[in-house]
């Protein structure tokens, strides 16, 4: 692996680290600190947002109210470099403590799992989000199919 992948492996999974740090003290703005002026964002109920300032609001309102209190912890389940300033990494969610979930979303074992796929963006040396895709896994469809081969 080159020097420089290294570096920016380990840069994106503090930068992971961080979202978990930042959900976990309930604190939108740290939780928003790396994400571009120009996020496009779509959360687990399929609503889509575009910018910083919603996207912190919204976390915000869900820190304050439904996961208010709750723990994140996200596992990389795979991470890939389009070009060497653009990194697409895709984590597994859990969330636990949680007092409410949305509409049609399941929780399993007390905790809802989500998969999360993020694509950054390196400018000035650091990583930033430029897309924050989430979508709630599915226990009973997950059940119902075979899973899918990992790429290596």
């Amino acid at each position: 692996m080159p020097e420089s992948d290294s570096a920016d492996r380990a840069a994106i999974t503090t930068l992971i680290a961080n979202e978990d740090a930042a959900w976990n003290k309930g604190d939108a703005a740290a939780f928003s600190a790396h994400t571009l002026p120009g996020i496009v964002f779509t959360n687990i109920i399929g609503r889509f947002l575009v910018g910083r300032a919603p996207f912190e609001a919204q976390h915000a309102k869900i820190f304050s109210t439904i996961y208010k209190g709750s723990t994140l912890h996200q596992s990389i389940e795979h991470l890939v470099f389009i070009r060497s300033d653009v990194a697409i990494v895709d984590t597994i969610t859990e969330v636990s403590g949680f007092h409410a979930l949305p509409p049609g979303i399941q929780a399993t074992d007390g905790k809802l799992r989500t998969r999360l796929q993020q694509v950054l963006v390196r400018n000035n040396a650091q990583w930033w989000v430029a897309s924050f895709h989430n979508v709630p896994v599915n226990p009973e469809a997950n059940a119902a199919s075979p899973p899918s081969p990992r790429p290596h």
